[in-house]
């Protein structure tokens, strides 16, 4: 799972940004490939690339986004239903957080096919068609108007 960020400020400012949301801070790394910056929450590697180096594909403008968080859940699949769940709403939430707070366009895309949600600057904010579940009940849960 993937949130696209089309930010074009300062680089530290994006990752002061991401910090915040995240409630963690994120440990820089300078690689043979460029500079990541990651950290690790809810037993999700969180990592930002700045160069994605994506070509569009599968209809999906990747080229329109300076940066790619890549979240990578440890565990996909436990025995509790609702964890992958929880994964793909954690890069919707991650999505809007960073859009409002950036106000920048962001995209969340799985596995590099398929876009779930987009939010943003000349794009109307869209989520995916299938609501939340409760897990409890295994009904559609309701969502808050903002």
């Amino acid at each position: 799972m993937s949130v696209f960020i089309d930010f074009q400020g300062d680089e530290a400012a994006l990752v002061d940004v991401l910090a915040e949301v995240l409630g963690r801070s994120l440990v820089r790394e300078d690689l043979d490939a460029g500079t990541i910056h990651r950290c690790r929450l809810l037993d999700t590697e969180v990592v930002l690339l700045g160069d994605h180096g994506l070509e569009d594909d599968c209809g999906i403008r990747f080229t329109a986004y300076r940066y790619q968080l890549r979240l990578t859940a440890f565990d996909v699949g436990m025995r509790i239903s609702g964890y992958d769940r929880l994964y793909e709403n954690m890069a919707v939430f991650l999505a809007e957080r960073l859009c409002a707070r950036l106000a920048s366009r962001t995209e969340v895309v799985a596995n590099l096919q398929r876009t779930v949600a987009v939010f943003g600057a000349g794009a109307e904010t869209t989520e995916r068609t299938g609501s939340a579940m409760d897990p409890e009940r295994h009904v559609p849960m309701e969502r808050k108007e903002q």
